[in-house]
């Protein structure tokens, strides 16, 4: 354009007015990468808080992140929706930063009022994220992603289609991980075995579609989870075989 202009009746001095969209693009792109820096930071912070805080699960909010993403992208989401799912798996269990301690780091099992005090972490995660205006949608999933198809889930017992798709989505990564990850109550079920179970819980507790389609892009290409410092989590074939213990669901 610039070499267009040059040689036009205009002469150089029209040329080099193109230099000002192409600074103002410049400017407009490294706002964009500098504010995405902030966003992942802010993340970061707030899983780090939670690692520490509850250091059985560590590396399970990356997973149920990962996971979250290649359920929306075998559904078609656009890349919009792709990021705002990540950000809602990365975040779904941030309220555990109001639940003491000592409840998530229990060997037995809970009483029902420890229970009771461990279900208020969706809605303490969506006190907590209230004011990080980025996570728009994100924060449905932070709020439903333990309420169930059938009703019987919660905070609220939203039924079916209520429920936000993002929190039906996180509801399947999150599943999916923790049966799959070894914790200090339980071990790890084989991939294979995790996902039959998924398929059982179809129509009652988890959406049919978002089991279908994280079932279909693992049949497709594996389980390839996130390994953070301190973990040696090998690659999955869908098909592994294991004889290890369920897990408490």
């Amino acid at each position: 354009m610039m070499a267009v202009l040059w040689l036009s009746p205009y002469g150089p001095v029209a040329a080099l007015l193109v230099l000002f969209p192409m600074a103002v693009s410049w400017w407009v792109f490294a706002q964009y990468h500098r504010e995405r820096a902030a966003h992942q930071a802010t993340i970061r912070a707030l899983v780090q808080a939670v690692d520490i805080k509850d250091g059985y699960t560590r590396g399970h909010s990356e997973r149920v992140g990962q996971a979250s993403v290649l359920i929306g992208r075998e559904l078609g989401m656009d890349e919009s929706r792709i990021d705002m799912l990540r950000f809602a798996g990365i975040l779904h269990d941030v309220g555990k930063l109001g639940v003491p301690t000592r409840l998530l780091r229990k060997d037995g099992p809970l009483t029902p009022q420890e229970r009771r005090v461990i279900e208020l972490h969706p809605e303490y995660g969506h006190e907590i994220t209230r004011g990080i205006s980025f996570l728009g949608e994100a924060r449905s999933a932070i709020l439903h992603h333990h309420e169930r198809i059938d009703g019987t889930g919660y905070p609220y017992g939203l039924v079916g289609s209520q429920i936000p798709e993002p929190a039906r989505v996180v509801a399947v990564a999150d599943a999916f991980d923790a049966m799959t990850s070894t914790r200090s109550y339980s071990r790890a079920r084989p991939v294979h075995v995790a996902l039959e179970e998924l398929r059982k819980c179809a129509g009652a507790q988890f959406d049919p579609r978002m089991v279908a389609a994280l079932a279909h892009v693992i049949a497709r290409d594996g389980w390839h989870p996130v390994v953070t410092a301190g973990e040696d989590r090998p690659a999955v074939p869908a098909q592994a075989a294991d004889d290890r213990s369920e897990v408490r669901r």
